[in-house]
């Protein structure tokens, strides 16, 4: 038998949350007009519909957009009306994600995503809270300071419910800093006011709030952030490392990615991109070393910055890029390379496979 210091612990506390939380999933979601018009637009899944908003991901815009070029019937096929309203977004592997209508408008509202339509934000709330899932799942895991006895409780809660992961997510967007770093104190009082959004009574959800609190819980949450800060507002380097994999990977499966120095693999993948089928984006450096190359390429380099590879033509020695701001340049963020100068801007780049 397990001896628990007294105080530590209830079992008792733990099962009256549980059976809260289970009833807190039972409650209808809020409703939303399924308009397919607006969910579309004009245009419907199509690149040229991406647009990047005021946060930093071009990392996910970039890349949604290959997706989009590439397999747009599969992103139509990921988003699914829900049953109590809203969307659910389907994945290649793990769980599909509710996204509520109020999340949406808020990402329009604050100008976080400018594309024709709503579903790419549709897609990239379906993806915040997918990436805070899995690496709750991981820190959870991981950790040392949460209790072994208390990790099977904290892990199904993450398991069986939307509602508590959306809670958690508009609880850390009110406040996350643009640097990652999270205000603890803050998520508490925040969580509790969004559990009782979701049906849970303020005081029985100030009660959640403090036992996740006591268990080391927040402290992993706000790892999570630091490490994922993108995905909440915080803007991070994204043109480089293995981030639009991860996007990549989460819509169509495999996924894999390169360094632009690695002559051979990034002409194979170039040659494959242009026969059809293959999603690829690329992240410009954070620096050059020639003094004049920025001025020569204003018109559209960006830092750090991730871009859709849209062709390469052999013959010509030439790249073709999207900018997903849709502009620099205009009117639509198009523009095509020589590939040495592809070359020389560029660092890393994703591929699915």
């Amino acid at each position: 038998m397990i001896q628990i210091p007294p105080g530590f612990f209830s079992l008792r506390r733990a099962i009256r949350l549980s059976a809260l939380l289970a009833a807190a999933l039972s409650l209808p979601l809020l409703a939303a007009a399924q308009d397919l018009a607006q969910l579309y637009g004009v245009h419907g899944v199509s690149p040229l519909a991406v647009r990047q908003g005021i946060l930093g991901t071009c990392f996910f815009h970039a890349s949604i957009a290959e997706v989009a070029k590439v397999a747009p019937e599969t992103l139509k096929g990921d988003i699914l009306p829900n049953p109590g309203g809203g969307y659910r977004v389907h994945f290649s592997q793990g769980p599909e994600e509710i996204v509520f209508p109020e999340d949406v408008e808020y990402g329009r509202t604050h100008s976080y995503d400018r594309s024709e339509g709503t579903w790419v934000l549709v897609l990239m709330r379906g993806y915040a809270q997918r990436v805070l899932r899995l690496s709750l799942v991981k820190a959870i895991n991981q950790s040392t300071l949460i209790p072994f006895f208390v990790k099977p409780l904290a892990l199904s809660w993450l398991d069986q419910s939307g509602p508590l992961l959306v809670a958690y997510d508009r609880a850390i967007r009110s406040v996350v800093k643009q640097d990652g770093e999270l205000d603890k104190a803050g998520l508490k009082l925040k969580l509790g006011e969004q559990l009782s959004l979701i049906g849970i009574p303020a005081e029985q959800a100030k009660e959640l709030a403090g036992f996740l609190d006591e268990k080391g819980f927040f402290d992993a949450v706000a790892l999570t952030v630091r490490q994922n800060g993108e995905v909440f507002g915080a803007y991070k380097t994204l043109g480089q490392g293995q981030i639009p994999v991860r996007v990549i990977e989460a819509f169509m499966g495999n996924a894999d990615a390169g360094l632009v120095s690695d002559r051979k693999g990034v002409l194979d993948q170039l040659r494959r991109l242009h026969g059809g089928g293959v999603a690829l984006v690329a992240g410009t450096r954070l620096a050059v070393a020639d003094p004049g190359f920025e001025a020569e390429n204003k018109s559209w380099w960006v830092p750090s910055h991730a871009y859709s590879v849209l062709d390469y033509d052999e013959a010509a020695a030439t790249v073709t890029l999207r900018n997903p701001w849709g502009g620099r340049p205009g009117p639509d963020g198009i523009f095509t390379l020589p590939l040495a100068v592809f070359y020389q801007g560029y660092e890393g780049y994703s591929y699915s496979r």
